[in-house]
């Protein structure tokens, strides 16, 4: 028996729970992914899953098994990159977790000149605003927006940003501008879920719209903003480019926006292994050469609030 490639089919049905998937991913057959399974079972002289006809349940002994053959395919993974690291011209697998609009705007139009340049690695993206654990998903490199809540993975800062109120030019002709946030009260609004306040040095005002469409996606929230189905909250990455074109206009520029994502920045995000690979390493260094140390959205004139949230931000 492959013992290495019996663990890694053990390993993609443990976290698939099916042999199916395990198989799809691994691009083998089902049955050759249950035979490697039990054949571990048999060396083990235990059972690693409870089978059922739809999914599988690791049993107490599958569950510590899986623990420790992660904990090899890791080490084996950490000795291919120390490898690898050596090697002049990056390759394998890159498999990446993005957030979906960022990775529209900022990610997926670079991604022909990054192939271009790196040929023998091959992309994998996964296109998910949910946090996964890159360790069990087997994700190399990821970009979180806002807070770091996994102290223990390795980060690098792309850049801060902030929130700006925005509104298209129909909707401004047909709704005059606001001069305080309490007037936004009996305006058309197109939000997320979280709750959202306008913050100056001296008072804090909540945001409580009367109308408002809520969306949870968003490149929804831009589109709808754009056709002037209400005014929105949303990232300056996002709407940069539509301030610059004429499509939004920003309101209220002199407050500061508090919500459950007011203070963000941009990071990319990996497993704490002794040698970052080689296709890893380049990834990052090519976006951060094509985005540059101050990006296009940061460059494109949009303005920042004036009031110390901005400073901790760090401004525009």
């Amino acid at each position: 028996m492959d013992y290495f490639t019996a663990l890694t089919a053990f390993v993609e049905a443990a976290e698939g729970n099916n042999f199916s998937r395990a198989a799809e991913r691994l691009g083998i057959k089902a049955s050759t992914v249950s035979r490697y399974v039990k054949d571990l079972e048999q060396d083990l002289g235990i059972a690693l899953f409870n089978r059922s006809t739809r999914t599988l349940h690791l049993t107490e002994g599958g569950r510590t098994f899986l623990l420790h053959a992660r904990r090899v395919l890791d080490e084996l993974e950490q000795a291919k990159a120390a490898t690898s690291a050596l090697n002049q011209e990056p390759r394998g697998l890159l498999k990446l977790n993005l957030p979906p609009a960022f990775a529209r705007h900022h990610i997926l139009p670079l991604l022909n000149t990054f192939v271009a340049r790196y040929p023998q690695i091959k992309l994998e993206l996964v296109l998910d605003n949910a946090q996964v654990n890159l360790i069990h998903t087997g994700v190399d490199l990821a970009i979180r927006i806002g807070t770091l809540a996994d102290s223990t993975l390795k980060a690098r800062k792309i850049c801060a940003g902030n929130y700006l109120l925005v509104a298209s030019p129909g909707f401004c002709a047909a709704h005059p501008a606001p001069s305080t946030p309490a007037e936004l009260a009996r305006l058309p609004a197109v939000l997320s879920q979280h709750d959202f306040a306008f913050a100056s040095s001296d008072e804090v005002v909540p945001l409580v719209p009367h109308d408002c469409i809520r969306i949870n996606d968003l490149d929804a929230q831009l589109i709808a903003a754009r056709q002037g189905l209400g005014f929105a909250l949303l990232p300056d990455w996002l709407v940069a480019a539509s301030i610059e074109a004429g499509a939004l206009q920003v309101w209220l520029p002199e407050w500061n926006i508090l919500g459950a994502e007011q203070a963000f920045s941009v990071w990319f995000v990996y497993p704490p292994k002794k040698i970052v690979s080689s296709k890893v390493r380049c990834f990052i260094d090519f976006i951060v050469e094509q985005l540059g140390e101050t990006p296009d959205w940061k460059r494109q004139g949009c303005p920042c609030p004036s009031g110390p949230p901005a400073d901790l931000n760090g401004g525009c």
